[in-house]
């Protein structure tokens, strides 16, 4: 007998689950899934169940999940960018995510809690990096400049339905 997990198979139009430190967010499409794989938001270790109260497996079981190719223009082509951090830290985690944050590029404080980074890396990549320095109650956005991209970090399931009608809705009429 194996130890090895057989993969599941899944499909396209199910609703999808995943959990994160222990508190359990969806329903997702495959599609979204796919999405958080390319930003790095899923990891094939993170837990993803097909129903809302498990059972919970680790994503690189789903076929064809983590095959997903990464679309990250900028490490492609070694470009840089500019990119805005924004944070509120209330644990004592400040020490470990300033020293992430200066890991990853240039950075320039603009004001407390607000910096600008100079970096190769996309804003998921900068998401998934900073929050594991932080804890429950700290929270951030990264703002990407040069590739248009926002990422953010424990604002709460209303918070990114409210960011999504904005960043990607539609423009106002201009006034005559």
């Amino acid at each position: 007998m194996s130890d090895v997990a057989a993969p599941i198979r899944v499909v396209a139009t199910s609703q999808w689950w995943v959990q994160v430190r222990g508190k359990n967010y969806g329903p997702y499409t495959m599609a979204q899934l796919s999405d958080f794989v390319t930003e790095g938001r899923i990891r094939p270790a993170t837990k993803v169940s097909d129903a809302a109260d498990g059972p919970w497996i680790e994503a690189r079981r789903v076929v064809g999940l983590m095959a997903q190719p990464r679309s990250d223009a900028a490490n492609e082509n070694n470009e840089g960018a500019n990119v805005f951090v924004h944070a509120e830290i209330f644990s004592g985690s400040w020490d470990a995510y300033m020293a992430a944050l200066t890991s990853m590029g240039h950075v320039c404080e603009l004001a407390p809690g607000l910096w600008i980074l100079r970096t190769r890396l996309s804003a998921g990549v900068i998401r998934n990096t900073l929050s594991q320095t932080l804890e429950r109650g700290d929270r951030f956005v990264v703002i990407d400049a040069t590739r248009d991209r926002l990422a953010w970090f424990n604002l709460g399931p209303e918070t990114d339905v409210r960011i999504g009608k904005v960043w990607n809705g539609p423009l106002p009429e201009a006034k005559r």
